[in-house]
């Protein structure tokens, strides 16, 4: 069957319209998803040029891939690298901060007869310790215990030795011996970042670089580049001064590294600076040189004209043993595999280091370990957030780099990264664009669900799962953008032209019926489908008599004022009028919409009108206009319904015997003198009980032209009689007479029926029965009598 399309065939729009005349229509909205996609694009190029750290989009990836690190949970460390922590236990044992220097070199005594290895200092003695009383005091009680006559000569030999403690405190010299007794020792020292940080520094702003460059700076290839840059041409990779050791303790080592802790614009420790320009020497940071000392390797950073583009630990003996290191080509900076939250990487307190009194977990542990020194102590500590952790302290976050470079766990974000992003947003633009404008809400909005969970388990396991950070946001916005866009297009643009046809059939098609037609215009098409429905036909009666009896206009205005209120209780109950027939109301419940209770939905509604009929009636009279009165038939089967009719014009409506039956049960009630009656097929739907108590076994029937037999009730209004018992009385005695009726005892079934005269002296079926009763007892009983009454009219 082809879809119809009434009064339109003289426009050129009787047949379906050809594909490109709809996508002519979708033109526009096309046209937004192309804006959208091109404005996510645009900002992701943007984002690419600038490459801040403090921007929308990076903030926004730099959240997700902190979620993504919570989601994953911690890792376990290599147990290669750990903490010796200044800590609270540190500060109370030694009182005072800094603590003395000559603290350490018992401490790191004890810690080289453990079988630790390197030791890297997360902090810098940058000024010589004061000497303190028990540094001089031997001294001058030598002063005491001399002769008189040698007294001058030894005095100024004291106050030379006092000098010299002043000069260089014993604390000091202790310090020194440590780092050459120990020798595995990165002393650590901090740069500025800016010119006027640095600007205080004077002529000190790199004392000390060239003895540190002499045994730290890195190896460089492709410098100068063949456009003449060389290191100190990098803006981004320059420090412009140091705060180093002092020079005594400087002089002792061969291994210096910055310990520099550069967080994001959020303060969370994303990166770790690995390597930065000092007056033209490229120097490393403090995990970079401990994993190259660990390691035994040596550090190649590779240039070309705009940056860094590689670093490489590689092994003296070996070439091809090699660490490739990701970084971030702008800053020379790796990536954080975060490893978890504080203390994930074990930490050992300074205490136990001093006092040997590590237990043997930890004795075990530090067999072959390398650690990083570091305060941890609050208010001496170095604070600073990672994913995991928002009070995390700054030697942990080098702890977990140098832990990445010795695992080779790194986290990057590769060059041909960013042509992978550009092309997903591409492509989502291309495949969800045209989804959300041709298909539904509903249906578009669970796929792009679907896409955006699997592509969050996608990254999860083949992208971040790797090491591999792919910005996951920007997808998030522009299918997020996109489906707002259309659906809000679809709204304002589209359901206009909704409202627009439901203005214009409105008048004719229950609003249920309209919405399907606009929800789904196939549905224009002639033919049915088979299902149970219940299905009302009520009539006015006497309606002859009335409308001779009135001008047309007053027949009018009487038809409206009874269509009106019976017509409102049938769609709020989720009805369909299906037409007016004259004076008659034909209706449906079940279809479009599919309720399982519609025989319960059309009972309840002819109740209902019942109701407002008696107020309708208070108005026509003071209209003048004649009272009326109605009755109803109600029938539950199964029965065609859809789009009948001829290809010029259909309705949508309900055909078969079902609905035969409903109409002849309506004819029906005149004979009864009843208002409602209903067939025992809606009678078995009703599940509301106080719906079923209100029902009467009326009678045995057969309508004409049907030979099964059809049982029908009278559904009672529940003010029929004074008190609800009064019902339930007549209901039973009733139903003896019927009895009695069957068994062709006529006196025994009279005697109820008298009484159901007593409790209700009008009652139509009780009147009907004495009649049938009177005629009965004229004829011979009858064997084997069903009491079947056969209507020989409709």
């Amino acid at each position: 069957m082809q879809p119809i399309a009434p009064l339109q065939e003289a426009e050129g729009m009787g047949t379906k319209r050809p594909w490109w005349q709809k996508l002519k229509a979708k033109l526009p909205i096309l046209g937004l998803c192309l804006v959208i996609v091109g404005i996510c694009l645009g900002l992701l190029w943007l984002h690419y040029r600038r490459g801040a750290d403090d921007g929308l989009i990076s903030t926004m990836e730099n959240r997700l891939l902190d979620l993504r690190f919570r989601l994953r949970g911690p890792i376990a460390p290599t147990g290669k690298i750990g903490i010796l922590a200044i800590d609270e236990r540190s500060l109370q044992r030694f009182g005072r901060w800094p603590i003395t220097r000559k603290v350490y070199e018992q401490a790191f005594a004890n810690l080289k007869a453990l079988g630790t290895e390197w030791i890297g200092f997360d902090v810098t003695w940058s000024e010589p310790e004061r000497p303190e009383i028990s540094d001089v005091k031997p001294n001058l009680e030598r002063l005491r215990t001399i002769e008189e006559s040698n007294w001058r000569s030894e005095l100024v030999q004291q106050l030379a030795a006092i000098e010299q403690a002043q000069a260089l405190s014993l604390a000091d010299q202790a310090m020194i011996r440590l780092i050459k007794d120990y020798e595995k020792v990165v002393l650590g020292y901090f740069y500025y970042a800016s010119k006027s940080d640095a600007a205080a520094l004077g002529d000190r702003r790199f004392a000390g670089l060239e003895q540190m460059a002499t045994s730290s700076s890195i190896q460089l290839t492709n410098l100068p580049t063949p456009g003449g840059k060389e290191a100190k041409d990098y803006p981004g990779l320059l420090a412009h001064g140091v705060v180093a050791n002092i020079p005594p303790i400087t002089e002792a080592s061969g291994n210096f590294a910055f310990f520099n802790n550069e967080s994001d614009a959020d303060a969370i420790m994303r990166w770790v600076t690995l390597v930065r320009v000092l007056d033209n020497h490229l120097m490393p940071s403090l995990s970079l040189k401990m994993a190259a000392a660990m390691d035994g390797r040596e550090t190649v950073v590779e240039f070309d004209e705009f940056g860094i583009t590689g670093v490489t630990l590689m092994k003296a003996d070996d070439d091809q043993d090699l660490i490739k290191i990701p970084v971030d080509t702008s800053w020379g900076r790796m990536l954080i595999n975060h490893l978890g939250p504080h203390a994930t990487i074990p930490h050992f307190s300074l205490v136990d280091a001093y006092d040997g009194s590590f237990n043997a977990e930890q004795r075990k542990q530090l067999r072959g370990m390398s650690l990083l020194l570091g305060p941890t102590a609050v208010a001496i500590n170095d604070m600073r957030a990672n994913p995991f952790d928002a009070g995390i302290n700054g030697v942990e976050n080098h702890a977990a780099a140098l832990d990445n470079l010795l695992s080779k766990r790194f986290m990057r974000r590769t060059e041909n990264i960013y042509v992978t992003e550009l092309l997903i947003v591409i492509g989502l633009g291309a495949f969800f664009g045209p989804l959300m404008v041709f298909t539904r809400a509903a249906v578009s909005g669970i796929v792009a669900v679907i896409f955006l969970v699997g592509y969050y388990y996608f990254d999860k396991y083949f992208w971040f799962g790797r090491g591999e950070w792919v910005y996951l946001g920007m997808p998030y916005i522009e299918l997020s953008a996109l489906f707002v866009g259309t659906t809000l297009y679809k709204y304002m643009v589209e359901e206009r032209e909704k409202r627009k046809v439901k203005g214009a059939f409105g008048l004719y098609l229950a609003p249920e019926v309209i919405d399907q037609v606009l929800d789904d215009p196939e549905a224009l098409k002639l033919g049915g489908q088979k299902q149970e429905l219940t299905v009302f036909f009520s009539d006015v009666r006497s309606f002859t008599t009335i409308s001779e009896s009135l001008s047309p206009e007053k027949l009018c205005e009487l038809m409206n004022d009874y269509f009106t209120p019976m017509t409102g209780i049938i769609l709020r109950s989720q009805g369909v009028l299906d037409k007016y027939i004259g004076d008659a109301i034909m209706a449906f419940w079940g279809a479009p919409i599919k309720v399982a209770d519609h025989a319960d939905r059309a009972a309840a509604a002819s109740l209902e009108m019942l109701v407002a009929l008696d107020r309708l009636r208070a108005n026509l009279v003071q209209k003048s206009l004649p009272a009326i009165d109605i009755g109803i038939g109600l029938n539950t089967g199964a029965m065609s319904v859809g789009n009948m009719g001829s290809g010029e014009r259909f309705c949508y409506t309900v055909m078969g015997d079902a609905v035969n039956l409903g109409a002849r049960l309506e004819g029906l009630t005149k004979e009864y003198g009843i208002k409602i009656l209903i067939s025992e097929f809606t009678h078995k739907q009703l599940s509301r009980p106080e719906l079923k108590s209100l029902t009467r076994d009326l009678d045995d029937i057969r309508v004409k032209g049907k030979l099964e037999p059809v049982k029908v009730f009278e559904l009672m209004r529940p003010d029929a009689l004074k008190q609800p018992a009064m019902i339930q009385a007549l209901i039973g005695e009733f139903e003896q007479g019927r009895q009695k009726y069957r068994a062709q005892e006529w006196d025994q079934a009279k005697a109820h029926f008298m009484k159901c005269m007593i409790i209700r002296p009008d009652d139509g079926p009780t009147q009907l029965y004495l009649e049938r009763i009177v005629e009965r007892e004229k004829e011979p009983k009858i064997d084997n009598w069903d009491g079947v009454f056969t209507f020989t009219h409709k």
